[in-house]
Formats: structure tokens, C-alpha cells, sequence
């Protein structure tokens, strides 16, 4: 006999056989039945941990954030310019270079796209949690930036700042989720994700010599340092963290 699973294991195999139904066919086109049937549970212990479908629409965003530990270290930061510079690094990274190799993640990308393309009822409650749970710490570090010099005189505001580097990400993910490269972009993945990050940057009104300065502490886009990871390296060593 299989073992019983605990209420939040039983709660997670729920969350993880609705996400790939919910990216295939849709929220509308999904029905609880089959997602108790691919999660070999009744529709009553759904309706137990999920008072509705929409509830369980919300908690496959709030699971992806919450059990994300680079979530936690970033909203934790100091208010400051390193703190905008690793948000935006954060995003660029999370679209540009993860998401395209990780097979969970592009279905729930897949999902963000038919919620687009539906009512929207999905995005529209991870744009509400974005606003929420990241907001305040993104416009407090672009605050921060400005009291510090950092920041150049430009017409754009810190919250509209935050949604256009997320739309400038989600649409670079979307051109890669049929698993090869659709746009033409000159260089590899990397050198897009470089230039990605200078483009949010700048287009916040950070300095260029304030974003020289960040990217020569910590490397765009920002991944575990490796010295063989840079110009002039063996080139069977570099392509081990490079996507064309």
C-alpha cells in the first residue's frame, strides 16, 4: 500500500497535476474533475484545500513565489542601488537565461500566455501579488538610488519602471518557449542577458558609470562565478553555461 501523503504533500501533488492542465487547455477549459483525476484525489479534497478553481489558480502563483528562497534574499535587501541592480538582474536572469531550460518553469510561463489570451484572471492576480509582496521594496531601492546621485532626470516613474522590465522579460521568454531561438539577436544567451540588463537600467535612469561600477562587482547577468566563464576562456569550459 502506498504511503498516505501529509496534507501538504497532497496540497502540492494538487498544485502540480492543475499547472500543466492549466497551460495546455486553459482556466475555463479545465475542469476540477480532471485535475483530481490526474492527482488520484477526489474533487471533494480539492474543494478542500482550494475553495474554488480560481483560488487554485492563485496558490500555483503564490507557491512559485513563496517557496522561492531569491525571492526572500531580495525582498530583504537594504533599500540601495545594489539592491535595484540585483531586482532587475533577478528578473533578466529568471526569463532570459532559467526559464527557457527549465521545463516547469516554461509550462507556467505557457500558462501566463493562455491567461493573456483568455480573461486574464491569472496574470491579473500575479501582477496584484507582484504589486503587493515586491512593489514596495523595488520602489524603495529606486528611492535609494535617486538620494545617492545614482539616478539621471527621466520621465520614467519607479512603479511603471518595474512593469516595463517585466514585460521587456516576459516577452524575451515567450520568443524562446518553442525550445530554439526565434529572434535573430547577435550574440549568445548570456550576451543577451547582459545587454538586457543595461537596457532596464538605463531606461530607470541609472548612470552608465553606476552601472559599470555594479556590473564589475558582480557580473551581468549575475550567476555563480566561475573563472572559466569569461572572455578568453577554453571555449568547451564556456559554452558549459551558454544557450545560442
Amino acid at each position: 500500500m502506498a504511503p498516505r501523503l501529509s496534507s501538504a504533500n497532497r496540497r502540492k501533488a494538487i498544485l502540480d497535476s492543475a499547472l500543466p492542465l492549466f497551460a495546455r487547455k486553459g482556466f475555463a477549459a479545465t475542469t476540477t474533475k480532471e485535475i483530481a483525476q490526474t492527482a488520484g484525489v477526489s474533487e471533494a479534497l480539492i474543494f478542500k484545500h482550494f475553495p474554488s478553481k480560481a483560488s487554485l489558480y492563485e496558490a500555483i502563483f503564490l507557491t512559485c513565489i513563496d517557496e522561492d528562497p531569491e525571492y526572500a534574499r531580495l525582498v530583504a535587501l537594504p533599500a540601495s542601488t545594489a539592491a535595484l541592480v540585483q531586482m532587475i538582474q533577478a528578473f533578466v536572469r529568471h526569463f532570459v537565461v532559467e526559464l527557457p531550460d527549465n521545463a516547469e518553469d516554461r509550462t507556467r510561463h505557457r500558462l501566463t500566455m493562455l491567461s493573456l489570451l483568455e480573461d486574464g484572471e491569472f496574470m491579473r492576480q500575479v501582477y496584484d501579488g507582484l504589486h503587493e509582496r515586491f512593489m514596495p521594496t523595488f520602489t524603495a531601492a529606486v528611492k535609494a538610488a535617486a538620494a545617492a546621485g545614482d539616478l539621471i532626470d527621466q520621465p520614467v516613474g519607479a512603479e511603471n519602471g518595474l512593469w516595463l522590465a517585466d514585460h521587456l522579460s516576459l516577452g524575451l521568454a515567450s520568443v524562446c518557449l518553442s525550445g530554439r531561438p526565434l529572434v535573430p539577436y547577435t550574440g549568445d544567451r548570456m550576451d543577451l542577458a547582459r545587454q538586457t540588463v543595461w537596457f532596464i537600467l538605463r531606461g530607470l535612469g541609472l548612470r552608465d558609470d553606476v552601472i559599470a561600477a555594479q556590473e564589475k562587482n558582480s557580473r551581468f547577468p549575475f550567476v555563480p562565478f566561475d573563472p572559466m566563464c569569461v572572455p578568453g576562456a577554453a571555449p568547451d569550459q564556456t559554452d558549459l553555461i551558454r544557450s545560442n
